[in-house]
């Protein structure tokens, strides 16, 4: 008998987008930055829309039993991927001329933006990205230690170039399978996550305070924690709490997204004409790396986004919709996002070997939403390529049987 577990509640990723967005808006709340504005009445009635009808399609997929773990056994040449993977790396790295992280660490000045192979390096990281959930999720299935192994080292190339966005999609993708696949009881690892989660984040704190220093205070002459408290405009309230400060990266940079994207409707007038309708076509419905190739093509540019601090870049998914065609674009993102989730869970069948692996990448897209357009960030929607063409490659593995 094959061994499956039924829809789970907890892997959706209609209520995933839900969970994404409430948790922005309620670390909002805690108000510990001068730079925020206050969400007008119309924002949170769109947001509240969109969980109302992002819920609604949660449910029907939740009773539609959709969401269903089958357990396969590896097939594909883990060995032969990493060393290709490895290869790959040390490529990048000599084109570069550097290690990021070690960079970092001799405080050597390097621009972030420009590392790696043109194109080469955008394939690479995305499917090294995949291949580590699909390690993690062999290791779920097999129990083979040998599997957790090679997803930590993977792992280790993210760290290596610095990106920390990588790591936590990552790290993200990995607990997706993990709840996926887990038969037991969930209330305790729901309490080890908040724990592990809290960790993590004052991980990002301390690299976030490493990295900034790095760019702005080469001579060091201010405390790591006073820069990003300076540059964030922080409240006494929290300046003087007894929370570390490290925090305070974290509280920017889930909440601020929101104010980014309030500030953008606030202050920017809308102009629906043929070439914005035409921009917002290709730079929110599109990978980057091809938007970008057809905007040098035909000579336009991406309007720029209304932002409370110049560091703070990000607005959600939907500010730049915004930006391109006003409440309107907002709305045509929001039901594209929906029909992406839905159309990839109609293509990507729970009896597909990478099923599991393509909704935890799936479910983190649309959790990062609140950060960015994920579907133009190739980084993270181009890994949901890989599980589909591989399914189309190679024949369907047997299932693990009880």
């Amino acid at each position: 008998m094959i061994k499956r577990q039924t829809s789970v509640a907890d892997v959706n990723p209609f209520f995933i987008y839900i969970l994404g967005f409430s948790l922005a808006l309620i670390v909002y709340q805690l108000d510990w930055s001068y730079l925020y504005p206050k969400l007008t009445l119309a924002l949170l009635a769109f947001l509240f829309a969109t969980f109302f009808i992002s819920g609604a399609l949660g449910l029907y997929v939740h009773r539609k039993g959709v969401l269903r773990f089958y357990e396969y056994k590896n097939r594909l040449p883990v060995n032969s991927w990493i060393i290709a993977i490895t290869i790959g790396y040390i490529l990048n790295f000599v084109y570069a001329g550097h290690i990021p992280m070690v960079a970092i660490l001799k405080n050597q000045d390097i621009d972030y933006f420009e590392f790696g192979i043109p194109t080469f390096y955008v394939i690479l990281s995305t499917f090294t990205s995949f291949f580590t959930v699909y390690l993690f999720k062999c290791y779920m299935v097999e129990k083979n230690k040998k599997y957790l192994f090679q997803c930590f080292y993977l792992l280790i190339f993210p760290i290596l170039v610095f990106n920390r966005g990588a790591v936590l999609i990552n790290l993200s993708s990995i607990f997706f399978v993990y709840l996926f696949s887990y038969k037991k009881s969930k209330l305790k690892i729901y309490f080890r996550v908040v724990l592990i989660v809290f960790i993590v984040l004052m991980g990002f704190g301390i690299l976030g305070n490493l990295r900034t220093s790095n760019q702005i205070d080469k001579n060091k002459t201010q405390e790591l924690s006073e820069i990003m408290l300076n540059l964030g405009e922080a409240k006494p309230d929290f300046v003087n709490s007894s929370i570390p400060k490290e925090y305070f990266w974290s509280y920017l940079y889930i909440s601020s997204p929101l104010a980014n994207l309030q500030i953008n409707i606030d202050d920017r007038p809308i102009d629906y004409s043929i070439s914005n309708i035409l921009g917002y076509m290709n730079g929110e419905l599109n990978f980057d790396f091809i938007s970008k190739r057809l905007a040098s093509i035909f000579n336009t540019v991406k309007p720029d986004n209304k932002l409370i601090a110049p560091f703070l870049t990000v607005g959600t998914v939907y500010s730049t919709s915004y930006s391109y065609l006003g409440w309107l674009g907002m709305c045509i993102t929001f039901l594209f996002l929906m029909g992406v989730t839905f159309l990839y869970l109609i293509i990507m069948k729970p009896q597909n070997p990478y099923f599991s692996t393509g909704l935890a990448i799936l479910n983190t897209f649309l959790l990062f939403c609140i950060f960015d357009n994920m579907f133009f960030f190739s980084g993270l929607s181009f890994q949901l390529v890989y599980p589909v063409l591989l399914s189309l490659k190679l024949k369907r593995s047997k299932p693990v049987t009880a």
